[in-house]
C-alpha cells in the first residue's frame, strides 16, 4: 500500500487534465476521470472500460507515495487497490466482440528504422498538421497511441520486434469537411501512417476483454 495517498474532487472545470504519472515511487494526477486512472492501473485503453456516463465528466486529483524501495513496475496494483479502496468500486471482465483495426505492415514495406539512441532523427515538418505522434516505441506501444486517434482499439499484427523510431504528422477525424479537403491539406490518421510509417490500419473485428464497472462512488472516501 502507499504510505500516503489523497484522492479528491476537482471542481476547477479546467479543461486541462494530467496524469496520472507513475515515476520513482510517485504516483500524481491532476483534474483527471476515473476512466483514466483506471486505464493506468489495468493497463487498458479507454475503449474497454465500460460503465456510467460520469466516468468521463467528473475530475479528481490524486497524489501518492509509496514505501521507499517499492519498485515503479508493484505501482499498477497498489493503484488498483487504492481506487477500490477509496471508490469502493465493484468490477468484472468480459469479452466482447468489437471493430478494431490490425496494425499491418503496408505493401510497399515498412518505412521506418529500428530505434538507435546515437543517432535521433530530427521532429518531423508539421506541414499545417494539427496533430504529431514521435518518438521511440514498440509496435505495441504504437497500437496504444493510436487506439484514441483511430477511434477503435488497434492490435499490434505486425510481427515487428525491438523498438522503431515512429513520427507520424496528422489531421485528427473529423477535423475538415469535405469541402476543405485539398491535395495540399494535412492527411487523416490512416493516410499518414500508411505514407510515413509504411504502416497500414486495416478494419475488422476481434474479441476484446472490457472491464466493467458495476459500482463507483462519485465522492472518493475521504483520505
Amino acid at each position: 500500500m502507499f504510505e500516503v495517498a489523497t484522492v479528491k474532487v476537482n471542481r476547477s472545470g479546467s479543461g486541462a487534465s494530467n496524469g496520472p504519472r507513475l515515476t520513482n515511487g510517485r504516483l500524481s494526477a491532476e483534474n483527471s476521470t476515473l476512466r483514466r486512472f483506471l486505464q493506468v492501473a489495468y493497463d487498458l485503453n479507454a475503449l474497454q472500460i465500460s460503465g456510467p456516463d460520469w466516468l468521463d465528466n467528473d475530475r479528481f486529483d490524486l497524489a501518492a507515495k509509496s514505501p521507499q524501495g517499492v519498485p515503479d513496475s508493484d505501482l499498477m496494483p497498489m493503484l488498483q487497490a487504492l481506487l477500490n479502496e477509496r471508490f469502493q468500486l465493484t468490477l468484472h471482465r468480459e469479452s466482447k466482440e468489437m471493430p478494431v483495426y490490425d496494425l499491418i505492415v503496408a505493401k510497399d514495406g515498412l518505412k521506418i528504422s529500428v530505434f538507435d539512441p546515437s543517432h535521433i532523427p530530427p521532429p518531423p515538418p508539421r506541414n499545417g498538421a494539427a496533430s504529431m505522434i514521435t518518438g521511440p516505441m514498440t509496435m505495441s506501444q504504437l497500437s496504444n497511441t493510436l487506439t484514441p486517434v483511430a477511434g477503435r482499439p488497434v492490435i499490434d499484427k505486425t510481427g515487428l520486434e525491438g523498438r522503431y523510431f515512429c513520427a507520424v504528422t496528422f489531421s485528427p477525424l473529423g477535423a475538415q469537411t469535405n469541402s476543405d479537403v485539398t491535395d495540399a491539406a494535412p492527411l487523416d490518421i490512416f493516410a499518414a501512417v500508411q505514407q510515413q510509417l509504411g504502416l497500414k490500419l486495416e478494419p475488422t473485428r476481434a474479441l476484446r476483454e472490457i472491464l466493467v464497472v458495476d459500482h463507483a462512488e462519485r465522492i472518493p472516501r475521504e483520505n
